[in-house]
């Protein structure tokens, strides 16, 4: 969803078959070529990626087969997701290797790059009632240093209730760590943010929808965000 306030490196394209296939996983997707444009931004600004982490670094040390999966442990309950890296492979790269501290991140303009479990701690801090739950910003800052590349694939659709998808302000390519989880089908969305899992536990997604959007409770936590296979 388009980031907001509570209320409302570098490299060639993975090959397409970049990591041996395991049993019930789907090989990721090759990442675009890269724009040029946003490639320098990002390195301008102090990231050793060009805002494109690769794949094999983001899921290095993973024990057992199978598809990606992430566990959202949250003060309101745990949401378990399941990947999409045959979707969107830097999307997928860069919250896995944000979440497992592995991928450098800002937490000031001109600060230091960090490399810590990046979404610990943090608050879902944007909700529409019926629609969705975001989360993944830190302080007022809406990006963590890089900007990535869209990876908007035309066969995904927000056509249930859990769709993962990345959030942007608007623009093109400007989402990077922020993330919401959908609580509805949502047709309308289509073709304008990057989907890159599916989530069960639809009643603590509503919850936590439900406490973001009261002005007047605290906002709920991430708590923890686990990523595994099988």
């Amino acid at each position: 969803m388009r980031t907001s306030s509570r209320a409302a490196r570098t490299g060639a394209a993975l090959p397409a078959l970049l990591l041996s296939a395991c049993a019930g996983a789907s090989a990721p997707r090759a990442y675009d070529p890269p724009l040029p444009e946003l490639v320098a931004e990002n390195e301008a600004a102090g990231d050793p990626y060009g805002g494109r982490f690769p794949y094999e670094e983001a899921v290095a040390g993973l024990e057992g087969e199978g598809p990606l999966r992430a566990v959202i442990e949250t003060d309101a309950g745990t949401v378990h997701c399941r990947l999409e890296p045959e979707t969107a492979a830097l999307t997928v790269a860069t919250f896995v290797g944000l979440a497992r501290g592995l991928r450098p991140f800002q937490e000031v303009e001109g600060g230091p790059w960090i490399k810590a479990p990046y979404y610990d701690g943090l608050t879902w801090h944007r909700a529409i009632e019926g629609q969705f739950v975001q989360g993944g910003r830190r302080g007022d800052r809406e990006n963590p240093g890089f900007r990535l590349q869209d990876e908007i694939s035309p066969g995904a659709k927000f056509d249930r209730a859990g769709v993962m998808a990345l959030a942007n302000n608007g623009g093109p390519n400007s989402g990077a760590a922020q993330f919401f989880i959908t609580s509805n089908e949502l047709p309308h969305l289509n073709g304008e943010y990057a989907i890159f899992g599916r989530c069960e536990d639809h009643h603590v997604v509503r919850e936590l929808e439900r406490r973001t959007h009261d002005r007047g409770s605290p906002a709920p936590t991430i708590d923890r965000i686990t990523i595994s296979r099988g």
